[in-house]
C-alpha cells in the first residue's frame, strides 16, 4: 500500500482529469455520478419511506393478534437495520461522492454498510430461533432464551467491528484524496461477503425446521419468500463483489446493486405483515375471528401467549395459563370484543350456563367450553348473557 501512501501526497485530481486516470487505474470507462444515482437514492428511499408507513400501521394496530403473532418489535428492529444499511450502501456503491468531514471511508464501509447488513440478517436469524424454540421444541422465547442469543450475536458483531477499527485503515477502506474515491482492501472485501452467507445458511437450516408447523402459525409460503429474496441478495453481492470489483464506477451496476438491496430488504419485511395487515384493513374482526377460532381448535393458544410476548414477565391480555392447566380461571383470547368469547369459560355453580367472569362485555356466542370438574368439552351454548 506504499503506492496509496504515495498517492496521498499529491493534490486531488478534478473533472476529466481524475476520469482519465480512474479508467487507467481501473481498465475500464468510468462513468461519473449525474442525476440517474440522485433517481437512484429517490427510489430506494421511496421503497424504504413506504415501508415506514406500513411499519406505523402495523404499531397502531400491534395489539391485533393476527399481527401480534408476528412479532411486530423484531420486524421493526429488522426494519431500522435495513434503512442504516441502505444508506450504508449509497456510499459503498458510489452513487454518493462524500467529500469533506464525511471522508471517513472505514466508518461508512464497517459500521454502517457491514454492521447492519450483518443485524439485518442476524435478525432474521434470530426470528426464525424464536419460531423454532416455541413451535419445534415446545419451549417459550422469553428471559434467558431471549436474550442470550441477542447478546451473543451483539458480542460478535462488536468483536468484528472493533477488530476492523483497531488495524490499519489500509488493510480496511482508506480514502484516496488524489482520486477522491475510498479504497477498500480485497481481503476484507472476501472476508466480509464470506461472512454473509453465515446467518442466512443458519436460517436455511431453521427454515427448513420450521417447514412443517401446522395451524395458524404456519410461515411456509412467507419463509421460502424471504429466503428466495435473501439468497437473491447474497448471490448477487457474491458475483459483484468477486467478478466486477470496480463495478462502483460503472452506472448500471452500482444503482441496480442499491435498489435491488433496498427492493429485496423492504420486500422481506412485507411479506411477513402483509396477510395480517391486509386482513386488518380490509376484514378486521371477522379474520380475527376465525383467526382465533381456527388458533385455538388447532391447540396452539399457549405458544401464542407465553412465546409472543411483548416485554417481560408481567401477566397480559394473552394468558399463560395452558388449558392442560386449567384450574378454574378464564383463558381470555377476545378480552375487548363483543361478538364471539373463544376462551374456556367458568361454569357457575349450580347452573348449567357458562359465564365470562369479567362480566365486562356481552357473549353473542360461546363454544368450547370447558368444564372446570371434569375438563370434559361441552356442547354449543348460543344463548345471548
Amino acid at each position: 500500500m506504499s503506492e496509496l501512501a504515495q498517492l496521498q501526497s499529491l493534490p486531488p485530481l478534478r473533472g476529466q482529469e481524475r476520469i482519465a486516470a480512474l479508467e487507467q487505474l481501473t481498465k475500464m470507462t468510468v462513468q461519473d455520478n449525474d442525476g440517474s444515482d440522485t433517481a437512484a437514492i429517490i427510489v430506494s428511499c421511496a421503497f424504504l419511506g413506504i415501508t415506514l408507513v406500513f411499519m406505523i400501521y402495523t404499531w397502531i394496530n400491534r395489539n391485533y393478534r393476527p399481527i401480534r403473532a408476528k412479532g411486530v418489535t423484531m420486524v421493526t428492529m429488522i426494519y431500522l437495520s435495513s434503512i442504516l444499511w441502505i444508506v450504508g450502501d449509497f456510499q459503498m456503491n458510489g452513487i454518493v461522492r462524500i467529500q469533506g468531514a464525511w471522508q471517513h471511508c472505514r466508518a461508512w464501509v464497517v459500521w454502517i454498510r457491514i454492521l447492519f447488513s450483518y443485524i439485518f440478517s442476524g435478525l432474521m436469524m434470530l426470528r426464525f430461533l424464536a419460531l423454532d424454540r416455541i413451535f419445534n421444541r415446545g419451549k417459550p422465547y422469553r428471559g434467558k432464551a431471549m436474550y442470550v442469543p441477542a447478546i451473543l450475536l451483539s458480542i460478535l458483531l462488536l468483536a468484528y467491528c472493533l477488530a476492523c477499527q483497531l488495524v490499519s485503515t489500509d488493510d480496511i477502506s482508506v480514502y484516496v484524496n488524489y482520486y477522491q474515491i475510498c479504497v477498500v482492501n480485497n481481503k476484507f472485501r472476501y472476508a466480509s461477503v464470506g461472512l454473509m452467507w453465515v446467518p442466512w445458511t443458519v436460517s436455511l437450516f431453521l427454515a427448513f425446521r420450521l417447514r412443517n408447523i401446522e395451524g395458524s402459525f404456519n410461515e411456509r409460503y412467507e419463509t421460502m419468500a424471504v429466503m428466495a429474496l435473501a439468497y437473491m441478495l447474497i448471490i448477487k453481492t457474491t458475483i459483484i463483489q468477486a467478478v466486477h470489483p470496480y463495478y462502483v464506477f460503472n452506472r448500471a451496476y452500482r444503482q441496480s446493486e442499491t435498489i435491488l438491496d433496498a427492493i429485496a430488504a423492504n420486500m422481506i419485511v412485507w411479506v411477513i405483515f402483509a396477510h395480517p395487515v391486509y386482513q386488518c384493513l380490509f376484514h378486521h374482526k371477522d379474520y380475527e375471528k376465525r383467526w382465533v377460532n381456527k388458533l385455538r381448535f388447532d391447540g396452539q393458544v399457549d405458544k401464542y401467549a407465553a412465546g409472543f410476548k411483548e416485554g417481560g414477565d408481567e401477566i397480559t391480555p394473552y394468558s399463560q395459563l395452558r388449558e392442560s392447566e386449567f384450574n378454574g380461571k378464564a383463558l381470555h383470547i377476545l378480552a375487548h370484543t363483543d361478538q364471539v368469547v373463544t376462551s374456556a369459560m367458568i361454569q357457575r355453580p349450580g347452573s348449567n350456563s357458562y359465564r365470562d367472569p369479567n362480566a365486562g362485555f356481552t357473549s353473542a356466542e360461546m363454544f368450547s367450553e370447558l368444564s372446570v370438574d371434569s375438563g370434559e368439552q361441552q356442547p354449543f351454548d348460543r344463548r345471548i348473557i
